[in-house]
């Protein structure tokens, strides 16, 4: 009889650490993660939203700035992209000069580099074009709209909208602010990037999978909206023919408001 109750005070024991285990597991799993997890067709919208972009041969682009982004002083870019065979576009950056100042600028990239207009002072060369905004990564599957849709966590459906006659299935969730740095021009490794914020996507509901529109706020009181139309557009653009050479470096900084280089010819 003593041993028979030993080995069932025992056998009681072990079921009740390994109860109490258990449990300490599962409360440790639940809350190893903050972020909700992803609905499972949000999820699988997305991916395949994210493999169409970056298969995308060219594209119209809308790119809307409200409020103030760091490392971007456009506040609108329109363009017409292509990414095949090479990587070419045209379009119109609204660019903010001064406090309350925006200027026109006609742009053309090609063969890496962009050509601007700027306040219609001729055509410059702005190299990589970053300072007027960088379109090679619009499309870019590791910068680029392809990136964000894959770093999305929480992802949720959202019901359904029309933008622009196309019909959507509307998807939010959130993601880090250092995966937008390839839209918002802003550096990755730039200070309060690792917050964790809101971003809206609209997916074509066609069976096309394609992005329609992104939406997020990449900063307090800023949004970034990046708008595709006439998905796999082909796009011929030429350099100028009159391009002209940037001045030399100022000897004194520049007014408020005051053009910071002048075309010298």
């Amino acid at each position: 009889m003593k041993r028979s109750k030993r080995f069932a005070i025992v056998a009681a024991a072990a079921a009740l650490a390994a109860t109490v285990a258990l449990t300490g597991c599962s409360s440790d799993d639940s809350g190893s993660d903050d972020a909700p997890a992803s609905d499972a067709n949000a999820t699988s919208t997305l991916n395949a939203a994210a493999d169409t972009a970056a298969a995308l041969t060219g594209a119209k682009v809308v790119i809307d700035v409200e409020g103030s982004l760091q490392g971007l002083n456009a506040s609108k870019v329109e363009a017409d992209i292509s990414t095949k065979p090479e990587l070419v576009g045209e379009g119109t950056a609204t660019l903010t000069m001064g406090r309350d100042k925006s200027v026109s600028a006609p742009f053309v990239y090609v063969d890496d580099h962009m050509y601007a207009n700027v306040d219609n002072k001729g055509f410059i060369d702005y190299g990589d074009g970053r300072s007027i905004y960088d379109v090679s990564n619009v499309l870019n599957a590791d910068k680029g709209v392809p990136h964000v849709l894959r770093s999305i966590k929480g992802a949720k459906e959202d019901g359904s909208e029309t933008i622009d006659g196309v019909k959507t299935t509307k998807i939010t969730g959130t993601l880090p602010a250092k995966e937008l740095s390839g839209l918002t021009g802003a550096s990755p490794q730039a200070k309060g990037l690792d917050e964790d914020i809101p971003v809206t996507v609209w997916v074509a509901d066609d069976g096309s999978n394609n992005v329609v529109r992104v939406s997020s706020e990449p900063a307090k009181g800023a949004s970034l909206t990046v708008t595709l139309s006439d998905w796999g557009k082909t796009v011929k653009v030429t350099k100028p023919a009159d391009v002209k050479s940037p001045s030399a470096k100022p000897s004194a900084a520049p007014k408020s408001g005051e053009q910071t280089r002048t075309p010298v010819g």
